[in-house]
């Protein structure tokens, strides 16, 4: 979508991008940038890769960071809002994209992958949100936009750790959404289909892939920027009674054959 510098939707607004360096992440922050927000790239360990976002974000004309921190881990949340609080003053767009799994059967995974995936996909979040609840509430409102997975909802051949970890999180979102509503902290899910990443040969196959183009209506799979289109279109105002709702952006591929 293209707009006015003078009507931009999310001018001026703060937003925090978990896993933002690459692929999916990527596309929701330049998305944010140009529809106004100044972001913060939150990056776990490819500085290059953030970097390389800052410069899209800087060419747009937006302030743009990059904060390294493993969502996983407690302490680095917290020193991330420190920071974003001593950088920014506050935020008002989080959008929870990072996380991490591994194809395997659900009774072949490791205890120890088992628990990496929960602790990055919904305790990482959840302490997200924890500390940026009271700077939303600083600024009377906000936006939270959690990634999942179209996974979470229809059974896909060894996406179990992925997807029982977002299934969580959809159930999360809800409650969330109940919670902070009144508080005009409005909070929805996003759950792509197969999206064209870089990373997208760890997850499939070619012939996968070619399969899975052929089922979808669309005949195509998801661009990282249609993902960033309706992030940024849910943290507008246009949006605002769309609360507690996952919505899956994936070409029609669910859609049951007739």
């Amino acid at each position: 979508m293209t707009f006015s510098t003078s009507s931009l939707p999310l001018q001026g607004k703060i937003a925090l991008v978990t896993g933002g360096s690459r692929g999916i992440g990527r596309g929701i922050a330049i998305e944010l940038a140009r529809n106004g927000a100044n972001v913060i790239v939150n990056y776990r360990k490819n500085a290059e890769a953030a970097n390389q976002t800052l410069s899209e974000i800087s060419a747009i004309g937006r302030k743009a960071i990059a904060l390294q921190a493993n969502i996983a881990d407690a302490e680095d949340v917290e020193a991330l809002f420190r920071n974003i609080r001593k950088q920014f003053g506050g935020i008002d767009i989080l959008v929870l994209n990072a996380a991490t799994g591994r194809r395997s059967k659900a009774t072949q995974l490791p205890s120890n992958v088992f628990n990496l995936v929960m602790s990055t996909n919904l305790h990482g979040p959840w302490l997200c949100v924890k500390e940026a609840v009271p700077l939303m509430k600083e600024r009377n409102g906000g936006r939270i936009v959690v990634i999942t997975t179209t996974a979470a909802f229809r059974v896909l051949n060894d996406y179990s750790s992925l997807a029982v970890s977002k299934a969580a999180i959809d159930a999360l979102v809800k409650y969330l959404a109940v919670e902070l509503a009144p508080e005009n902290i409005i909070v929805n899910a996003i759950a792509p289909g197969v999206v064209l990443t870089d990373g997208l040969r760890y997850w499939m196959s070619q012939e996968e892939i070619d399969r899975w183009i052929a089922r979808t209506p669309m005949k195509r799979m998801v661009r990282p920027n249609e993902v960033g289109h309706l992030v940024a279109f849910l943290c507008s105002d246009e949006a605002a009674m769309i609360c507690g709702q996952t919505i899956a952006i994936d070409g029609g591929y669910f859609i049951p054959a007739v």
